[in-house]
This record gives structure tokens, sequence and C-alpha cells, in this order.
């Protein structure tokens, strides 16, 4: 028997909800209120009218948590994401919900539908003027500690602007990994799976830096600060890119539209770098050396380029600022070609790649893209 309820809180007894809706259908009460798309959508992942599965309609958390249902393979929630409070405590109460394995179908309206549903409402300079205070009250406040009581004020903690790739992001760190995704009426819907347990205190807040986590030397793991120039929850992102668009030239991801306005203009004149000179005073990295990449982009690289890359402490300025190389077989290479160099003569083949990296960089105009 399938269960379904709105916002207010629900009763903790099963019996009372199955009698409440009983000799409902599901499909006919989404059909109804979301339109056929949306169903046909459903359908193509399971059966929402099976007793497994659960169709909810609710950005609380509390709703989810109070419910009596458990190890449910096919979980259906039509409210949009960006109304939850705190989004990855939401998503992380649906996942302990979930069996392993199981199905979780949701939806959210993305910044890019958010800026077409304004756009069409407001036309004109009104609408892009409406966009702009609506863009840093409900997108840009929230990463900055000290502007976000604007965003709690003005927005209750709701209503959060979130693009696409914020998405699979958080739903990637709390356990749920996207496998289709379709736009229906002004909504984004997703289909994801439960791979993972869910964070047992996910964080909700993102600031203008972040530490990411790299392999360093002896394959030890090392947190690297850096600006941020994506959006949140970006490093969970990576898998799902690469699926979808491989690597570009330059050994880079293609169409990776992670990268923010503000982010652009830090990577232009190298900026988003400054950061990882922490990491420099503590030990973790040196100046000149091989950049400290993820587990996942470090599993693209040929076994015996990983054995010798992880011989070495790994540093700021790389040998891709000298050599250029425009395919990661190049990068493989250009990098081995510093590491054979480097062991025979440290400081002299620190010297000569730095100079010859700071000329390409400030001369040629030489960045990392």
């Amino acid at each position: 028997m399938f269960q379904i309820y709105k916002q207010s809180t629900v009763s903790v007894s099963e019996s009372c909800i199955m009698e409440k809706d009983a000799g409902r259908n599901v499909r006919a009460v989404v059909s109804e209120n979301l339109g056929q798309e949306v169903v046909r959508f459903i359908d193509r992942f399971g059966d929402a009218n099976k007793k497994s599965a659960l169709v909810t309609s609710t950005s609380n958390a509390l709703n989810i948590r109070m419910h009596p249902r458990h190890q449910i393979p096919f979980f259906v929630n039509l409210e949009q994401l960006n109304n939850a409070k705190r989004v990855c405590g939401f998503l992380k109460e649906i996942n302990l919900k979930m069996s392993e394995g199981g199905l979780f179908i949701g939806c959210l309206e993305t910044t890019h539908l958010r800026r077409k549903r304004i756009y069409a409402k407001y036309s004109g300079f009104s609408g892009r003027i409406y966009y702009f205070f609506d863009y840093l009250i409900k997108r840009v406040a929230p990463s900055l500690r000290s502007t976000r009581w604007i965003y709690r004020m003005s927005a209750a903690g709701r209503n959060h602007a979130m693009s696409y790739y914020e998405m699979v992001g958080r739903l990637s760190y709390c356990g749920l990994q996207i496998e289709s995704d379709r736009v229906i009426g002004g909504m984004h819907y997703f289909a994801a799976r439960k791979v993972a347990s869910p964070p047992v205190s996910p964080r909700e807040n993102y600031n203008l830096t972040l530490c990411l986590s790299r392999v360093g030397k002896g394959r030890q793991r090392i947190r690297v600060y850096k600006f941020r120039t994506m959006v949140p929850f970006s490093e969970y992102v990576q898998e799902h890119i690469y699926k979808r668009n491989k690597l570009r030239e330059g050994g880079k991801f293609k169409n990776d539209r992670r990268v923010t306005i503000l982010g652009g203009i830090l990577r232009k004149f190298w900026l988003d770098e400054l950061p990882m000179v922490v990491n420099i005073l503590k030990g973790d990295i040196k100046l000149v050396g091989v950049r400290p990449i993820s587990d996942q982009y470090l599993s693209l690289y040929k076994p015996e380029v990983i054995r010798l890359r992880t011989s070495v402490k790994p540093g700021l300025v790389p040998p891709y600022y000298v050599d250029l190389p425009s395919s990661l077989d190049e990068i493989q290479e250009s990098e081995v070609r510093y590491i054979e160099r480097w062991k025979k003569a440290p400081f002299k083949t620190d010297l000569i790649y730095f100079l010859k990296a700071l000329w390409n960089i400030i001369c040629c105009g030489a960045r990392s893209k």
C-alpha cells in the first residue's frame, strides 16, 4: 500500500496512514497535480503504487524521520529540494529510510530554471534587477558567514538557489548517486540510487575558501586550501562529470560548468591557488612539484606514473606551466620528466621550473582553465 502526505507532520501510526490512503491511486494523484510527464518519468524507474514504495510531498525532515517505514526500495518526494531548510540534513533522513541500492526520485528548481522563470514573469530591466537581488540574497549571501543572516531573515533558510551541479554534489555527499534527470514543467527531476550511508553530521554551509582532500607523498591524505572557484559541493561531482563529458585538451573536464563567474576571474589571474601557501608552511607540499590531485583524477593515470608521482611531495607550481601539455598523456609525460630531473638535481630543477613557469604565467598568459 502506498502512502502519500503533504507538509504536516505524519502520524507515527502506520495503520492510521494506510487506512487514510486506502484505495487511492498514486499515479492519478501525481498526474492530477503535476502532469502526465512526471508520471511517465517516475514509471521509468519503478511502480509507485506498490506496497513497498513511498510517495511524499514534503520539505520537512521531521516528516521523513517520524515515518514508521524503513528499508524503502522506491522513494519519491514531489516537493522541490529548494524548500528544505537544511538540504543535506533532509537528504540524510531520506537515505536512512531507504534500502541498500534503493532509488530516490526528487526535483528542484535549478538556478538556470529560476532565472528563466523570473525573466518570464518580469520582463526587461525589472527582471534583471529582481534576479540580481534574488541571486545575491539566496545564492551569494549563504556563502559568507557575515551575510548568512540576511538569507535566514529573508527566506527563513528556505527557497535555496541551487545549481544543477550543486544538487548532484549534495546528493553524492549524502550517499545518493544520480542516474538520470530531466526538466519537466520548470522543474529538474532526477533519479538517484543509494550507494553509501550518509554522513553522521552533514554540513550545510560553504565559504569562499575550501579544504580539499588530495593525494600526497606516499599516497597519504592531505588537505589542500584554495579559494572556491566552483559551485558548492563540486568536489563530489568529478566522477559524474567524467562519465558524461570525459576530458578536453589540457587534461581538464570537458564542458565543466561548475566554475562560477567569480571563480573564472580568480583562475584567470591565478589567485585561487594562493591559500596553498598555508600547505607549504605546514610541509604538505613544496613550492614546485606535481599538482596535488584527487583520488578520482589520479585513477585516470597509468599505474607506473601513479607510483612515481606518489613517491615525491606535490607542489604549488606544477610542471604543467612549463610544458603546457594538451592531453592527459602529455601531462603524465611532463610530470615524469620533471620527477626524473628533480631526483637527480632537486634545487636546480625546482629553480629552473619555477622561473620558466613564472615567465609563461606572466608573459605568455599560461592559465589552468
